[in-house]
Parts: structure tokens; C-alpha cells; sequence
């Protein structure tokens, strides 16, 4: 936050490569977690898309040691989840107002280049030519 606010690049860059090395190590940790889900799940003969921790403490009945290991990684889970929540949800508002003064700036910009209506006419009763409609930004095909 203090990196964008602050207009940092560098540190940007820097938070951005860490961001896409995480990204990384979460998606090789997820495969990996489907595939023991996955596992667990033809053993058990149960369906791997149904397969829930709740579900995987239950079958872990007769063995406590795992049972209870599994229950404390689940709530340092939710521990960890529910801030990052909050964090997705603050920057999906960010993201929005961000949008929405983007959109009233580029409206504000656009409403320069238009006539005013009211005042339609030169001297001598000539009106004055409309503007073309091109665009703000250019785009090249």
C-alpha cells in the first residue's frame, strides 16, 4: 500500500516479482494438494469434489495424532484466510472508486472537446460546425 502511495517503482517491481513467485509455489502446493485429495479419496471411495477438511477429520476417527494435527493446520488456516479476505474485498472497493474516476476523468475530458449547445450560433446567425466524434485515445489495428 505505502509502496503504491508513495509511487516507489522499484519497490513495486520488486513486490510484484515476489507476487508472481508466490503465485508460482501456490499453484505447484495446489496441484499437489489435488492430488493427495484426490488420493485420499479413492481409498476412502469417496468423491474427490465433495472431499472437505471437516470431512477429512471425520475419517480420521481412530487416529487422534493426525485428527488433531489436521484441526490445529485448519484453524491456522482459517486464522490466516479471513484477513486476506478483508484485504480482497478493501482492494475490490479500491479497484472500483479507481475505475469510477478514471471513467468521470475521461467523461471530463470528453465533454471539453463538445460544443456547448446553448451557445450554437457565430455572428451574422452562422452556426458552428460540430466536432468530429473521435476518440479520446487512438488505437491502432
Amino acid at each position: 500500500k505505502d509502496v503504491i502511495i508513495n509511487g516507489d517503482l522499484p519497490g513495486l517491481q520488486e513486490l510484484t516479482k515476489q507476487e508472481q513467485e508466490l503465485a508460482g509455489l501456490l499453484l505447484r502446493l495446489e496441484k499437489k494438494r489435488v492430488s493427495i485429495i484426490e488420493d485420499i479419496c479413492l481409498v476412502t471411495n469417496k468423491v474427490p469434489g465433495e472431499m472437505t477438511v471437516a470431512k477429512l477429520i471425520e475419517l480420521l476417527e481412530g487416529q487422534k495424532e493426525e485428527q488433531g494435527k489436521l484441526i490445529i493446520a485448519a484453524q491456522h488456516l482459517t486464522e490466516v484466510i479471513e484477513p486476506l479476505r478483508e484485504m480482497n474485498k478493501m482492494n475490490e472497493q479500491l479497484i472500483g472508486q479507481s475505475l469510477e474516476f478514471v471513467e468521470f476523468t475521461m467523461n471530463a475530458i470528453q465533454s471539453i472537446k463538445e460544443p456547448i449547445t446553448s451557445a450554437s450560433y457565430k455572428p451574422k446567425g452562422k452556426s458552428y460546425q460540430q466536432g468530429n466524434n473521435t476518440n479520446f485515445f487512438d488505437a491502432k489495428q
